[in-house]
């Protein structure tokens, strides 16, 4: 009988109240070390996503002088 992995083994080294957090989350969450992990990391890049088009949009309502949503309306409507 030959098991495939569906995952890689990572280590890391975390200091003791970290490690003390991880295993009160994952106790909460009746879940393992590594999905709370997983979970973590997959936050962490959404997180990032979401920063990056926060300052997109930022950036662009300066380049249109938009302050409201009356800016955007009036931009609309010249279109």
């Amino acid at each position: 009988m030959n098991i495939t992995r569906t995952t890689t083994v990572v280590s890391v080294s975390l200091p003791p109240p970290l490690v003390r957090q991880l295993d009160a989350l994952r106790k909460n969450a009746g879940t393992s070390r590594s999905s709370i992990v997983a979970s973590l990391i997959e936050r962490y890049a959404m997180e990032k996503q979401w920063k990056k088009l926060r300052d997109w949009g930022e950036e662009t309502a300066k380049k249109f002088h938009i302050t409201s949503e009356d800016d955007i309306a009036r931009i609309l409507d010249a279109s």
